[in-house]
C-alpha cells in the first residue's frame, strides 16, 4: 500500500504532539510506502534525520496565514487572553490553507489514484477540519483525534486560571465548512478515547476505530535494573507543566497532610510553568524542602533518567485529553496514581497502578494520600504493578507496535472500501 500522510505538525526534535507526530508516522513507513506532507517549518529538524523510513517527503509553505496567526496567538498570551482551545481556533484557518496549498501540488497524483488512502494524523483536534476529505476521491482516514474532554464540574474555577474563554462556545466549531465532511467522507475514524465520540457525528460512529497519537521510545525509557526492589524508602515523581489544572499541588500536599509520606520518602517535581513559585512557597512554608524537590524543565533523556531511577508516578492532573507521559512512566516500569478521568483513566487500570476518583478536592486528595502510601509501604505491590507496567508497554505502546496497528487499520480499511 502507499498512504499519503498528512502531518502538518510534525517534528522529531519538538515535544509533545509534534513529536508524537513524527513517531507516529514514521514508525507507519516501516510498515507501509509513505508520502509525508508536513509544514515548512519542520524541514530544518526532518533533514538532519538520515534514518527516516519515508519513500517521500513534501513540505507545503502556508506562511502567509501561519505566521500572522501565530503570532497573534502569542499576543493574546502576552496580554493574559486565551489557552489551548484558543490557539487551536487560531489553527482552523492556517490548516485549511495547509490542506489547500497540499491540494493544488498533488491534484495530478489525487486525480491517477497513486495512493491507496490519505490518512491525516495532525492536527489530532477535531476543532481543526480536513477539508481535502471532501476535495479528493481517494479514501481518507481521519485521526488520531482527540479532545471534547469537559472540564469537571467540581474543579470549574481552574478554566479561569487556564485563561480558556472559548470553553463556552466551543461547539461552534461545529457550525464552521468542513466539519461534517471530514467525517462523512472518512473510511475510518480514529478515536483516541471514550470522550472524543462527543465530537464524532452519531451517524458516523459506526466508524471509529480506538487507537491514540500516544506512544513511546522503550529503549530510551526502561528500567533501571540496578534499582533494589527491597528498599523501604519510595521515590515518588511527578512530571508534567506546572500549570493549574495539572495539579502538582495535590501531591505536595499529600506530603503536607501525611506523616508516613514526609518523614519516610522523597518527591520530585520535575517541569517548570506559571505555577512554580507559588509550588515552591507550598513547600517552603510547610518546611519540606529536605523530602520534596522541584528540578524544573529536563531534556527526554533526563526525563527517562529520572523515571528510571524512581519507585512511583503520580500525576494528579484533572483534565488530560491523552498523557503519554504516562506511558513513558509505564515503560519505565513505574506504578502510576492518576484520575479516573480522561485519557489517564483509560492508559492504567488495576494491574499497573491505582486510579482515584476525581471527586471534590478534599475527597480527591484524600484518596490520593491512601494510594501514595499504600505503594510507599506496600514494596510486593509495586513491584507486581511495576512489572506488569513495562509488559503493558512494550505489548501495546511502543512505536513499532503503534505502527503494526496502524497497519492492520489500512488492511480493514481496504476491505471496508472494497
Amino acid at each position: 500500500m502507499k498512504i499519503l500522510i498528512l502531518a502538518e505538525t510534525c517534528n522529531p526534535v519538538w515535544a509533545s504532539l509534534p513529536g508524537f507526530s513524527y513517531s507516529l508516522a514514521d514508525s507507519i513507513a516501516h510498515n507501509v510506502d509513505v508520502v509525508l506532507v508536513t509544514h515548512i517549518r519542520n524541514k530544518a529538524d526532518i533533514s538532519k534525520i538520515n534514518t527516516h523510513n519515508f519513500k517521500e517527503i513534501i513540505y507545503i509553505d502556508n506562511e502567509y496565514i501561519a505566521s500572522p496567526l501565530y503570532k497573534f496567538s502569542l499576543l493574546l498570551k502576552r496580554i493574559g487572553i486565551g489557552g489551548f482551545m484558543t490557539s487551536m481556533a487560531l489553527k482552523y484557518p492556517s490548516n485549511i490553507a495547509f490542506e489547500y496549498e497540499t491540494y493544488k501540488m498533488l491534484k495530478k497524483r489525487f486525480n491517477n489514484k497513486e495512493f491507496d488512502f490519505i490518512h491525516r494524523i495532525s492536527p489530532v483536534s477535531p476543532t481543526v477540519s480536513s477539508p481535502i476529505a471532501k476535495w479528493t476521491n481517494i479514501p481518507f482516514i481521519y485521526g488520531p483525534i482527540n479532545g471534547a474532554l469537559a472540564w469537571p464540574k467540581q474543579y470549574k474555577e481552574q478554566i479561569k486560571k487556564e485563561r480558556e474563554l472559548l470553553v463556552h462556545i466551543r461547539n461552534f466549531y461545529k457550525f464552521l465548512p468542513y466539519y461534517k465532511s471530514s467525517f462523512t467522507h472518512a473510511t475510518k475514524i480514529l478515536a483516541a478515547f471514550k470522550h472524543v465520540e462527543k465530537d464524532i457525528p452519531a451517524t458516523e460512529h459506526h466508524k471509529i476505530i480506538r487507537f491514540n497519537e500516544l506512544g513511546v521510545d522503550t529503549e530510551l525509557y526502561k528500567p533501571n535494573p540496578k534499582k533494589s526492589t527491597t528498599q523501604t524508602q519510595c521515590k515518588f515523581l511527578f512530571v508534567g507543566r506546572l500549570v493549574p489544572y495539572k495539579s502538582a499541588h495535590v501531591v505536595i500536599s499529600a506530603f503536607i497532610e501525611s506523616q508516613e509520606l514526609r518523614n519516610k520518602h522523597l518527591l520530585n517535581i520535575v517541569g517548570d510553568g506559571p505555577e512554580r513559585e507559588t509550588l515552591q512557597k507550598l513547600i517552603d512554608d510547610n518546611q519540606l524542602s529536605h523530602c520534596i524537590k522541584i528540578l524544573g524543565w529536563k531534556t527526554q533523556i533526563e526525563v527517562a533518567q529520572y523515571m528510571s531511577d524512581s519507585d512511583v508516578f503520580v500525576f494528579p492532573t484533572i483534565r488530560e485529553v491523552g498523557g503519554n507521559v504516562i506511558l513513558e512512566s509505564m515503560s519505565a516500569g513505574l506504578p502510576s496514581i492518576v484520575p479516573n478521568y480522561g485519557g489517564p483513566s483509560e492508559l492504567i487500570d488495576e494491574n499497573t497502578g491505582i486510579k482515584i476518583p476525581l471527586a471534590d478536592k478534599q475527597a480527591f486528595l484524600r484518596s490520593y494520600i491512601k494510594g501514595m502510601e499504600l505503594l510507599a509501604t506496600n514494596t510486593e505491590l509495586r513491584k507486581k504493578l511495576s512489572n506488569n507496567a513495562r509488559k503493558i508497554a512494550l505489548k501495546e505502546h511502543s512505536w513499532p507496535m503503534k505502527g503494526k496497528q496502524v497497519k492492520e487499520i489500512y488492511q480493514l480499511a481496504k476491505t471496508a472500501v472494497k
